[in-house]
């Protein structure tokens, strides 16, 4: 049966940023800088801790289109990104899709992509990565309207 989206709809998941989880991506992508590793070295640039790579937080809109929002069979085709504040290592995250826009003949749609964290001392919401992606479904049926498609 196939998946009904309409804009508007939005998916999103919490995460906390662990040590061990920066310690794998940082595995995997070869990216050891100190700052993602050592507190110390962390400290030494003016961070309370490490930090989080900030592709591991963005990597996460891929499972998070796979599984739930648009759903199984998405391609991910694009991905803009802007990285507006630091993750460091014992944030909770939200990782956020909304979809925007789609073309009903294509099973095209563009989603805004977020991760956000609420500041520590006041509560408020920090958005720490913002950006806008594309992705492709055919398996979905789009309903209502979308705005006009510039691509």
């Amino acid at each position: 049966m196939s998946r009904i989206l309409r804009v508007g709809m939005k998916a999103s998941k919490k995460l906390r940023i662990t040590p061990e989880g920066v310690k794998k991506f940082a595995d995997i992508i070869e990216d050891h800088n100190p700052i993602h590793l050592s507190d110390a070295a962390a400290q030494n640039v003016g961070f309370p801790c490490c930090i989080s790579h900030g592709m591991y937080p963005a990597s996460l809109f891929s499972g998070l289109m796979a599984t739930e929002m648009p759903g199984p069979n998405t391609v991910y085709l694009s991905q803009e990104l802007n990285f507006r504040a630091p993750m460091l290592v014992g944030d909770v995250i939200e990782v956020c899709v909304e979809l925007t826009k789609f073309r009903k003949g294509k099973g095209l749609m563009v989603m805004n992509t977020v991760v956000k964290k609420a500041d520590p001392n006041t509560k408020a919401e920090i958005v720490c990565i913002e950006g806008k992606a594309v992705g492709m479904n055919k398996d979905v049926t789009f309903e209502g309207d979308s705005p006009a498609w510039s691509r």
